[in-house]
C-alpha cells in the first residue's frame, strides 16, 4: 500500500487507502484455473506422456501472488481471470502471456503478479498458461515439435484468450474494443505473433481474436520480425519495454522494432532501462527506474484514451 505522507492525509487519500485494502482482500481469494478450449482439443497436436510438470522456486521478494510456479510440458492450456472491484474497473482487458522460452511458463512471476498489480489499477486481466514445446535431451536440443506444428497451436491459444475476454466483456465489465495482449520474453513473441503476423490469424470467427493493443515486455524477437512488421496489414498500438543489459532479448532489437513502428506511423512507445537484465518481471528491487515500467504502461493506456 502507498505510504501517506505526514501532514498530507485527506479524505481522498483515506478513501484510497481503504479501497486498496479492499482490493488486497479481494485478490487474496484462490485463483481459478479454467480450461482454455473446454472440450474442443480432440485434435490437439501438442501431446506429452507426462504433461503439466511444475516446479516452484522461491518467490521474488514482494511478489503480489507470493508464489513462483514454473510449468512445463503443457498440453492443455488454461487461463485465470483477475478482476478489479467495480469501483476501480476502467473497462480495459489484457491477456498476459508469461515467458519461459516456450519450454516453460513462469505463471506467477510473469503472469499472476502483473495481473494482481493491474487489478489494483482497474485493469481486468486474463493470465494464459499456453501450450509449451518441450526441449529434447540436453539444454541445447531443439524442441520436440517443429515450428510449423507448434507456432500455429500456441498462436491459436493467444487468439482464443482474446476471444474469451471479448465474449465475456459484459460480465467482466470491460469494453470489447479495449482488449489487448501482452507478454514477457517468449510470451512477448506470442503477443507479437498474435498482434502482427497475419499468417496465424486462423479462420474468421464471429468473435475476433485480434487485439486492440499489444504490450511487449523484453520480448524475444526472432530473425525476420522486421519483415513481418513491415508487411503486416495493420498493427495495433504497441508498448515496448526492455533492459539495456539484457543478453537474451537485446534492447537493440526492441529499438529496431520501434523504428519500424515509427515509419509505419503506429501509435507506440518504447522504454529501455539502464538496469534490468533479462527476466526482471515487475522490476521491483532492480533499481528505481526499471520498477516504473508497469506504471508507464498504465499511463500509456491512459494516453491512448482507454482508461480514466
Amino acid at each position: 500500500m502507498a505510504r501517506l505522507e505526514t501532514g498530507k492525509s485527506s479524505l481522498g487519500a483515506a478513501v484510497g487507502a481503504v479501497l486498496l485494502l479492499f482490493v488486497g482482500a479481494t485478490l487474496a481469494e484462490p485463483i481459478q484455473d479454467i480450461p482454455l478450449w473446454g472440450d474442443r482439443l480432440e485434435k490437439n497436436p501438442i501431446r506429452y506422456e507426462d504433461p503439466d510438470r511444475v516446479r516452484e522456486p522461491k518467490a521474488p521478494e514482494g511478489s503480489p501472488s507470493g508464489r513462483n510456479r514454473v510449468f512445463s510440458r503443457v498440453e492443455t492450456p488454461t487461463y485465470s481471470i483477475h478482476r478489479p472491484p467495480s469501483e476501480l474497473a476502467n473497462g480495459v482487458g489484457l491477456v498476459i502471456c508469461p515467458g519461459g522460452g516456450y519450454v516453460d511458463v513462469w505463471l506467477d512471476r510473469e503472469g499472476h503478479d502483473l495481473g494482481i498489480w493491474l487489478a489494483r489499477r482497474g485493469v481486468t486481466s486474463l493470465v494464459l498458461k499456453y501450450r509449451t514445446n518441450a526441449r529434447g535431451e540436453g539444454e541445447s536440443a531443439p524442441g520436440r515439435y517443429d515450428w510449423e506444428t507448434y507456432l500455429p497451436a500456441v498462436a491459436a491459444d493467444g487468439r482464443e484468450a482474446i476471444r474469451i475476454m471479448r465474449s465475456q466483456a459484459d460480465d467482466l465489465g470491460i469494453h470489447p474494443q479495449r482488449i489487448g495482449i501482452a507478454g514477457f520474453s517468449a510470451g512477448g513473441h506470442l503477443a507479437f505473433t498474435v498482434g502482427f503476423d497475419s499468417r496465424f490469424q486462423g479462420k474468421r470467427q464471429p468473435i475476433s481474436g485480434q487485439p486492440n493493443f499489444v504490450g511487449l515486455f523484453y520480448p524475444w524477437l526472432w530473425d525476420g520480425f522486421q519483415d513481418i512488421a513491415r508487411a503486416a496489414e495493420s498493427i495495433p498500438p504497441t508498448f515496448i519495454m526492455n533492459g539495456a543489459p539484457d543478453p537474451v532479448t537485446p534492447a537493440s532489437l526492441a529499438v529496431e522494432l520501434y523504428q519500424i513502428l515509427l515509419e509505419r506511423e503506429v501509435s507506440s512507445e518504447l522504454h529501455v532501462f539502464a538496469r534490468g537484465a533479462h527476466g526482471f518481471d515487475l522490476g521491483d528491487g532492480r533499481g528505481e527506474s526499471a520498477a516504473l515500467w508497469k506504471v508507464s504502461f498504465v499511463a500509456w493506456l491512459q494516453d491512448q484514451g482507454w482508461t480514466r
